[in-house]
């Protein structure tokens, strides 16, 4: 698995080229509720989301729970997600965290994608 951090100005292009190195069956998009009206509007349109299911949560660090992480397994498992799709992590660190310990302890591991929106 690779790990690479990418500085982008065009951030269309440079996640299309992203989704490709990891040829995901099935993309999800996890966004807190915050994110999901402020951010996924930005990147919703591109031509490489457009069949993903999107997985939204509530905002806030008590989000970052157990019980926050089985409802994300449970959308990725509703969803039909597969050993071999790809969680994007749209949104600050409760998310990318969160999103991240969801994808890699589900099915042994999925590759996942963390877009910041926060420093």
């Amino acid at each position: 698995m690779q790990h690479s951090i990418v500085f982008t100005q065009n951030l269309e292009h440079d996640l299309t080229v992203a989704i490709e190195n990891c040829a995901p069956d099935r993309i999800f998009i996890l966004t807190d509720a915050n994110t999901h009206r402020l951010c996924l509007p930005r990147i919703a349109a591109f031509p490489c989301l457009s069949k993903a299911t999107r997985i939204t949560i509530a905002p806030g660090d008590e989000e970052k729970n157990l019980d926050t992480v089985s409802r994300v397994w449970q959308e990725l498992q509703n969803g039909g997600c597969t050993r071999h799709s790809l969680l994007i992590n749209l949104g600050g660190g409760m998310v990318t965290d969160l999103g991240g310990f969801a994808a890699s302890c589900f099915k042994r591991g999925i590759a996942f994608i963390n877009i910041p929106t926060t420093l």
